[in-house]
């Protein structure tokens, strides 16, 4: 008798439809939403009425794991930007000099302990960390950092005095191929370099700043916005 019940709801199906008249809803559902729930349940019926009681509940169990890999699965793309964002926000805490980017390419970097912005960037292709620094009008490098971006120190004259939010040294200037920092790259950038032991860190200053659209700190994060 299992055998025969599809062809029972199919055959129902078919009266019902030929009865009811075209845009009358069946049971709540138009015409082609009762024809496909119809086919739905007699595959149903007829997929349990082949399957044994012993293994209908594996089926059953197979059914519901890939169901919740499937609602996991939707459910993480449709979030997957807020899940970018938190993430993002775990590895600034984690890190706080490494630059996160937004989802308008802005860079966005988090305060650390001390109050200050550090900012991992690179120098002619170089890792470079700077301290964000308004109250430097130029770029000012390490000794240490500008010898790793490529530049020869020995030959560079001292004779610059720069005063800075770290107070004032001597530093000798040079010309940058590039400057980045995350996506965001800024060619032939005017610069310092720092006399040796004068600087504990290289200075992100108004040269590279200036040529942005903007700089804001927000709830201690500081956001960089190319032009």
């Amino acid at each position: 008798m299992r055998l025969f019940a599809p062809f029972f709801i199919l055959g129902g199906a078919l009266a019902a439809l030929l009865l009811t008249p075209a845009g009358a809803p069946i049971f709540g559902l138009d015409h082609q939403a009762f024809t496909a729930a119809a086919c739905l349940a007699a595959v149903l019926i007829w997929f349990l009425s082949r399957t044994r009681a012993s293994d209908l509940a594996r089926v059953i169990g197979s059914v519901g794991v890939w169901a919740m890999l499937l609602v996991a699965l939707v459910g993480a793309y449709a979030y997957r930007f807020e899940a970018a964002d938190f993430f993002g926000r775990v590895a600034s805490e984690l890190m706080p000099s490494e630059p996160q980017v937004g989802q308008g390419g802005e860079v966005i970097v988090t305060r650390r302990l001390n109050g200050e912005f550090a900012i991992t960037g690179k120098v002619n292709g170089q890792r470079v960390t700077f301290l964000f620094d308004t109250g430097a009008s130029i770029v000012v490098l390490t000794a240490a950092d500008a010898r790793r971006a490529g530049i020869d120190t020995t030959d560079l004259s001292f004779d610059v005095p720069v005063t800075t939010a770290n107070g004032a040294a001597m530093a000798a200037e040079v010309r940058l191929d590039t400057i980045a920092v995350g996506p965001i790259v800024m060619p032939s950038v005017r610069a310092l370099v720092a006399r040796p032991g004068a600087l504990e860190e290289s200075l992100l200053g108004m040269s590279f700043l200036e040529r942005l659209k903007s700089y804001t700190v927000e709830r201690g994060r500081l956001i960089l916005t190319a032009k």
